[in-house]
C-alpha cells in the first residue's frame, strides 16, 4: 500500500507542470496569477490520471525534469517519468486531487507546496483514499509556459 501512495502522489505533481503564466512570480499580483495557473494545472493533472494517460502527465514536465518518489531512486527525463507514471497507473491509481497550499517564486522559477488526495484501486481490491504532501519546483519554458521541473512527494500516515 505504501508504494501505491508514493506513485499516486507523483502523478499529482505531474499535472501541475504545463501551465502557461503571464509573468514571473514576484509581486503579489504575479503570485496570484501563478497560483491560479497552478490550480488550473492541478485540474488537468487530475483529468489525465482519471483517463489513465501517462503521456499527458509526462507532458506537464520539462524535458530534463527530475522526480523524487519516496522509497525510490531519482527519475530524470520526460521519457523515464512517463514510464514511471505508466507503472503507477497500472498499479491502480484512479484519481488525484491536488490542493495548492502556498506558491512562491522569482524570475523563471516558482515553487508550490501542496496536498494530494489519491484514489487507488489495485486489481481485485476495494478503492482506498490516500493522502500526501508535495513540493514542486516549476521552471518557465522558452514558450512562456510553466512546467514541473523538480517534483518530490510523500504520503501521510494512515489515520
Amino acid at each position: 500500500m505504501k508504494s501505491y501512495v508514493c506513485l499516486a502522489a507523483g502523478f499529482c505533481l505531474l499535472a501541475l507542470s504545463f501551465v502557461p503564466l503571464n509573468g514571473a512570480p514576484g509581486k503579489s499580483e504575479d503570485v496570484a496569477q501563478v497560483r491560479s495557473a497552478i490550480e488550473a494545472g492541478n485540474l488537468k493533472f487530475g483529468e489525465a490520471v482519471r483517463k489513465g494517460d501517462a503521456a499527458a502527465i509526462a507532458a506537464l514536465y520539462s524535458e530534463d525534469a527530475t522526480i523524487l518518489p519516496p522509497d525510490s531512486t531519482m527519475i530524470k527525463g520526460r521519457q523515464a517519468i512517463q514510464a514511471s507514471w505508466n507503472g503507477s497507473l497500472q498499479m491502480g491509481i484512479k484519481d488525484a486531487v491536488l490542493t495548492t497550499v502556498d506558491v512562491f517564486g522569482a524570475g523563471d522559477y516558482a515553487y508550490e507546496i501542496g496536498k494530494v488526495l489519491l484514489t487507488v484501486q489495485p486489481s481485485g481490491q476495494a478503492a482506498m483514499q490516500l493522502e500526501g504532501k508535495y513540493v514542486v519546483v516549476w521552471k518557465k519554458a522558452a514558450s512562456g509556459t510553466w512546467q514541473l521541473h523538480v517534483d518530490i512527494w510523500n504520503s501521510l500516515p494512515a489515520k
